[in-house]
């Protein structure tokens, strides 16, 4: 098994964050990675994704969710061709003091071909993990400084 973990610090609440990632209507506005997600975030229930990859390149597929738990963690999971290529990526909020979190993002790779594209999918798969999360980070920082409570926040530091 293959993994890759991507990181940013947020100044706004895990509330406002996870108000974002479960946003699915609302991923093209913001996400240049995950164009669109059709479906419910509920645990088994199917989810179609538009992806963008790092070469440009529009792949659609299609995923299952495995974990949704509020203002902590979004999960989905998929195989492609049986066990050629299996694929968990994992959305992950974790409170810091102050209204800051830190949204983590865990691509979990797996199967009989893994080992033979992991060294050239890495680094096109980090590239848009972390403009995933600039992206995020921009639109949770700008929702919250906007916000009655975040502005109120603001104003006193």
């Amino acid at each position: 098994m293959e993994e890759l973990h991507t990181t940013v610090v947020i100044d706004a609440p895990a509330f406002v964050v996870w108000n974002i990632i479960a946003d699915f209507p609302k991923y093209p506005e913001w996400n240049p990675f995950i164009l669109k997600i059709n479906g419910e975030l509920k645990i088994n229930s199917r989810l179609e994704m538009e992806i963008k990859l790092a070469n440009e390149k529009i792949v659609h597929d299609e995923f299952v969710v495995l974990d949704a738990e509020t203002e902590r963690e979004i999960a989905w999971g998929g195989k492609n061709g049986g066990n050629l290529f299996g694929v968990e990526h994992r959305l992950t909020i974790q409170p810091l003091a102050h209204n800051r979190v830190t949204f983590l993002q865990t691509a979990r790779f797996g199967g009989d071909i893994v080992s033979l594209i992991a060294r050239n999918l890495h680094p096109l798969l980090a590239k848009q993990l972390e403009s995933m999360n600039m992206a995020l980070k921009q639109r949770a920082e700008q929702s919250w400084k906007e916000s009655p409570s975040g502005s109120n926040n603001n104003s006193s530091s």
